[in-house]
């Protein structure tokens, strides 16, 4: 996905899905409007609207002009009270009603959560098509309490222990009914979108951490910045996956207390397609979260299912976390404004016994690419383990995504192998490292896909993706499905050792 030596720094592969990708509409509007419409709207022909016969656009917009691609009931009638059927194009938030005879109409547009809105229209012969802007406003009368946040991060300060999601559930809004798997269906193009648009990006992190005395009284206050890059890549065997690089390297013991704290920028990727299977859903009900109308969804991780989204990795030992919690979801957008985890139950293994973690979502403007992303801007999070309590608090700004040839250079990796795809497809393969012959250690395997034009890092070392320590490394072999000359390879290790490179074009 990179295509500039300039990033070789930042790409370090954490595996979250196997999954094959499903490759979704980045239209939502059709799916959500279609299906609020009257039942007359099955006879809307197929062809194309008469240009010559006058036609309606209404354009449904929100407060800062974006489409409203929420659930809404469009409906259009004609002075007698005839309902006209409308089909929703490919723009967001956009119905078109054609072939309509000259006359008044009135056009009134309902959704959870918003004022309604009702504009009286008048169609003169001779006019093509007429298109009507409607700006759906959140109704304030409507609003919910919010949910309340962890308390400010104060040194010396009494910190009360965060509640379980299901210990206070935040009041909705009554009366209003909520079709989950509209909202699912929503929420998942969302993820898909942003999966799909985040190559990779940066940011200034500023982390605060604490550690909680057995009083509840916040201590020891320690504070890291980070230049803070992330890169998301997705191929047809994996789904996607998260790279994540602080300060040019991904050493846990740059963190407070040792402890890294990953994934935070796609945890909201439990309603991605590719991950929904993995937990029950069920919608309680609108709620609003900072003046904005949200549905309010709570999650499960399925006991049948593997748990991908959360894990520990305390000394070489995997520890996979079963999480629930709770989503506020735009009504409008149905963008993924809060998000709140707990555990299902704590991990005796490792004995966590207490883990929150809350997120906010916020609109991010990346103006050099025309791109909106809406990316964590903080997150929150308190744990209990072996007799210890933290507090840490994690904030992003200054987000920039990078261009396909940027001028920003970073180090490589030490101790690594890189692979440069040349072609214009992604490429499978597997790399087969072993240790030299006096040592007792194991080969290592890994399969991975280097995407089209970009370039991999696998890291070398105890800990790392070859868990094998530099001075150790014997020999190494990659085999990859492609011509030869696809991938370029190269090895940097402080020892001498061999690596061979086997191209097999066969399908």
């Amino acid at each position: 996905m990179l295509r500039t030596r300039d990033l070789e720094a930042v790409i370090h592969r954490l595996r979250l899905v196997s999954r094959l990708l499903l490759t979704l509409s980045a239209f939502l509007a059709c799916g959500v409007l279609c299906a609020q419409q009257s039942s007359k709207e099955s006879s809307v022909p197929p062809h194309a609207p008469n240009t010559k016969s006058p036609s309606l656009k209404i354009c449904l917009r929100l407060l800062d002009d974006s489409a409203f691609s929420g659930l809404v009931n469009l409906r259009v009638a004609s002075a007698q009270g005839s309902d006209v059927a409308g089909k929703a194009t490919d723009s967001e938030g956009e119905t078109i009603f054609s072939d309509l005879a000259p006359g008044s109409y009135s056009v009134e547009a309902n959704a959870p959560g918003f004022v309604s809105v009702k504009q009286l229209l008048e169609i003169k012969p001779g006019h093509g098509l007429e298109t009507m802007f409607l700006v759906m406003r959140p109704d304030s009368s409507a609003d919910a309490p919010s949910a309340p946040p962890f308390a400010p991060a104060n040194e010396n300060a009494a910190f009360p222990v965060p509640p379980g999601v299901d210990e206070v559930i935040p009041a909705v809004s009554p009366g209003v009914s909520c079709d989950l798997p509209v909202v699912l269906h929503g929420v998942g193009e969302r993820m898909a979108q942003l999966i799909s648009n985040l190559e990779k990006f940066s940011a200034t992190e500023h982390v605060t951490h604490f550690s909680v005395d057995k009083a509840g009284v916040l201590r020891a206050r320690e504070t890291r910045s980070f230049e803070y890059i992330v890169l998301v890549s997705q191929d047809a065997f994996r789904g996607f996956q998260l790279d994540e690089y602080r300060n040019g390297n991904t050493n846990p013991a740059q963190f407070p207390a040792g402890i890294a704290t990953t994934g935070l920028p796609i945890m909201a990727s439990i309603f991605h397609p590719l991950m929904v299977s993995d937990f029950k859903y069920s919608c309680e009900g609108l709620g609003q979260w900072n003046g904005h109308p949200s549905w309010q969804v709570r999650f499960e991780q399925r006991p049948d299912r593997p748990n991908r989204i959360r894990a520990y990795n305390i000394a070489g030992n995997y520890y996979p976390v079963a999480l629930k919690g709770r989503a506020w979801i735009d009504a409008g957008t149905y963008q993924v404004l809060r998000l709140e985890t707990d555990l299902v139950q704590p991990v005796k293994e490792m004995e966590l016994t207490h883990e929150r973690l809350s997120i906010e979502y916020g609109e991010v403007q990346f103006h050099s690419h025309d791109l909106q992303l809406w990316l964590p801007k903080s997150a929150e999070l308190y744990w209990e383990r072996h007799n210890h309590r933290y507090y840490r608090r994690h904030d992003f700004s200054d987000f920039k995504i990078f261009a396909v040839d940027t001028d920003q250079k970073y180090q490589r990796p030490k101790e690594s192998y890189s692979f440069t795809n040349t072609s214009d497809r992604d490429i499978r393969g597997v790399l087969i490292v072993n240790p030299i012959s006096s040592s007792k250690l194991s080969p290592v395997s890994i399969t991975f896909i280097v995407p089209a034009g970009g370039s991999v890092f696998k890291t070398i070392g105890t800990g790392k993706d070859v868990s094998i320590p530099g001075e150790l490394v014997g020999s190494a072999k990659y085999v990859y499905k492609g011509n030869a000359d696809s991938v370029k390879v190269d090895a940097y290790l402080a020892t001498e050792s061999t690596l061979e490179v086997v191209p097999d074009p066969s399908p």
